[in-house]
């Protein structure tokens, strides 16, 4: 069965690209979606998305998923931001001076409402970071702040407790939004992600779990009143659904559009289709708790039993890139190291006879409910069978996948890790020791030399350090293995053209302060 589900999977990719070829269309479409200068006579008040898994808190201080984060950059803010290409910009900081290698003073914006009216003060800023810093999901971001000081009602002094390279970055993160102090302490910490209340252009209006999520407009909002009055973000998990959601008019906008509907949405004259790189991979974890995989020689045959060519040219159709290294390509410290696994299934047998297994043995691969993942794992599950590893695979539901994934005595787990173009973002969280089991580090890997390396890199603000050291540490984490990083995918999404200036950074988050919509005929 499993052996024609894959020569499903890679007969549907040839005939896809028969259908590329012939259908293909003179000339490429600009990948920009903007005002086309057409006379707007009304302008549609609400605007739908769909997306393929539901958040699992709208409390930017305990977000670890990129599926919670998208409903609340849309209702929150921090002092800083990133623009499309992830270059730092003043958001509620207007500017901001280094005092010192460990001292910055910020200072804010005057009259920025929250969404209950109160006004945003060094206050909230001062509680905001203090909660982040001990946050168990994002305090790794932040845990060098050793204090943070109200000089006077809109002035705030960071301090670190010593040199802090990515601390700029880290600020301008999704679990750096500034909250207000008095609605928190008003719900209680508990209850504050069901009651958001943040500074953003949309304000929480309903969450119906595995749903949908609503937000309304925020008149008073300092980045000016929306046009659009109401997003409301559809948790559609089927890929097909989506599309149909999409073609339906049912959705405005639809996140993760499958490869096989790819040349469907770029010759349908009603929307248009964006590819955007972004620095996110996905990996074959090994959980270091699991006693098969505490021997490498186990996590090497399996990457060398894994042909990740295929998975690129079949499952991504092209819409991803050959991973060569943990961290991704997109990452200003990336490099290639020497290390690297090409598929070669007698090595990989060999490597698991050294290790005590030369029949193999039986094991779980586990993966969460996303279609595109599923083939993955369906693919490799027939590669790993090639070097007597039976794999069953057992498909999770997102929000306990991530419970579960953070636990040890994991299986063979698929998963995906979303940074910045910072090395720190790419590596810290998923290989320091420090940060085992919900933080990232959820292969419960421990190497001193790459501990040494990642503090290094994350302990100064010089450029060449910082760079030698994650060079250092990706080669290491290449030897290593803790977990096998198989390709970059590109961020595919879908938008209706009557959707005009919605922006897409680059790394995958969508910036909706210009929005609107004209009303369809």
């Amino acid at each position: 069965m499993e052996n024609k589900r894959v020569k499903q999977i890679i007969a549907g990719a040839v005939i896809i690209g028969a259908v590329l070829f012939m259908g293909m269309k003179s000339s490429k479409e600009e990948k920009k979606i903007e005002n086309r200068g057409e006379t707007i006579l009304e302008n549609k008040d609400r605007v739908t998305i769909a997306v393929k898994a539901d958040a699992k808190t709208l409390d930017p201080q305990r977000t670890i998923d990129t599926s919670s984060n998208k409903p609340i950059q849309m209702m929150f803010n921090g002092l800083l931001a990133f623009d499309k290409d992830l270059n730092i910009q003043p958001c509620l900081a207007e500017s901001w001076e280094n005092v010192d290698d460990c001292n910055v003073i910020f200072h804010l914006r005057k009259g920025v409402k929250f969404h209950n009216g109160d006004e945003m003060t060094a206050e909230d800023v001062k509680f905001t970071l203090d909660r982040a810093r001990k946050s168990n999901q994002t305090g790794y971001l932040f845990a060098p702040i050793t204090e943070v000081s109200v000089v006077d009602k809109y002035t705030v002094k960071v301090t670190t407790d010593k040199p802090f390279g990515p601390l700029m970055t880290n600020l301008a993160q999704t679990q750096a939004s500034i909250v207000c102090k008095r609605a928190v302490e008003k719900v209680g910490e508990e209850n504050f992600f069901k009651s958001p209340v943040g500074t953003g252009q949309y304000k929480f209006k309903d969450w119906i779990p595995g749903d949908r999520i609503v937000m309304e407009a925020f008149d008073d909002s300092f980045q000016g009143k929306p046009q659009v009055r109401e997003i409301t973000l559809r948790i559609i998990t089927e890929v097909s659904n989506r599309m149909i959601a999409l073609e339906t008019g049912e959705a405005d906008i639809a996140f993760d559009i499958g490869i096989m509907d790819k040349e469907a949405v770029k010759n349908n004259d009603e929307m248009e289709f964006l590819e955007i790189s972004s620095p996110s991979s996905l990996y074959l974890g090994f959980d270091q708790t699991n006693p098969i995989f505490t021997d490498k020689r186990v996590r090497e045959a399996i990457a060398y039993a894994v042909d990740k060519d295929i998975l690129v040219n079949t499952v991504f159709q092209g819409s991803a890139v050959v991973a060569d290294s943990p961290m991704p390509s997109s990452c200003v410290d990336h490099i290639t190291p020497a290390k690297q696994y090409s598929q070669n299934i007698e090595k990989a047998k060999q490597l698991l006879a050294e290790a005590g297994y030369p029949n193999g043995f039986d094991i779980e691969l586990w993966v969460n409910d996303d279609g595109a993942r599923v083939d993955m794992c369906v693919i490799m599950q027939e590669q790993l069978r090639n070097i007597g590893i039976n794999a069953e695979i057992k498909i999770w539901e997102w929000g306990a996948y991530v419970t579960r994934t953070a636990q040890p005595k994991k299986q063979l787990y698929l998963l995906s890790w979303n940074s910045t173009s910072d090395g720190d973002a790419a590596l810290y969280a998923l290989f320091h020791s420090s940060q085992k089991g919900l933080s990232g580090n959820r292969s419960y890997f421990e190497n001193t030399d790459v501990d040494k390396a990642l503090d290094t890199g994350r302990y100064s603000v010089d450029k060449t350090v910082r760079s030698e050291a994650y060079a250092q540490a990706q080669n290491i984490l290449q030897e290593e293995l803790p977990h096998y990083t198989l390709v970059y995918p590109m961020l595919n999404v879908a938008v209706r053209k009557n959707v005009k200036n919605v922006v897409f950074r680059n790394d995958g988050y969508i910036d909706i302060r210009n929005m609107y919509a004209v009303k369809e005929n």
